[in-house]
This record gives C-alpha cells, sequence and structure tokens, in this order.
C-alpha cells in the first residue's frame, strides 16, 4: 500500500527554567482542561504526571512547556553550563 511519511522537527530554545514551579494535583487539572496545551504530562520525555508530583515550568522561544523534575533539573543544569 502507498505511504507518504511526513516527519518535522522543531527546535525550542530554553531561556529559563523553574524546578518544582508547580504541583500537579485536582486544581491544575481544572484549570488546564480547557486549554490546546493541558501540560499533563513531561513535554520532553513525555512521562504523564502523577497526583501530587513537582512539576517544572520551561520558558522557551514558542511558549511555556511542563517538564518533569528530572527533565527540569537536567535543562537548568545545561544552562548553568553555558
Amino acid at each position: 500500500m502507498p505511504q507518504i511519511k511526513k516527519v518535522r522537527t522543531t527546535i525550542y530554545n530554553i531561556t529559563q527554567v523553574g524546578v518544582d514551579f508547580l504541583e500537579f494535583n485536582e486544581r491544575y487539572r481544572e484549570i488546564r482542561q480547557n486549554f490546546k496545551y493541558k501540560g499533563f504530562e513531561c513535554y520532553a520525555c513525555g512521562k504523564a504526571f502523577n497526583e501530587g508530583e513537582k512539576i517544572s515550568l520551561i520558558i522557551t522561544d514558542k511558549g511555556n512547556k511542563t517538564v518533569c523534575h528530572e527533565c527540569g533539573t537536567k535543562f537548568e543544569k545545561e544552562m548553568e553550563a553555558v
């Protein structure tokens, strides 16, 4: 069967990192449920957030994104090294 496959790569330049910026809870889900970008999983690695988990916020040139603690810490260290 013929197929067409297109892959798009988007580069996000991170300007700031807020490690453990928020707590993933019912209130967060209520606020974000009607947004296009819900932020219910790590934007970098795709890990779903668990109830009560501390999540980090990254500021990019294409908007703010939520990431897990591990990815937030990794990005923070990379920024310090620059």
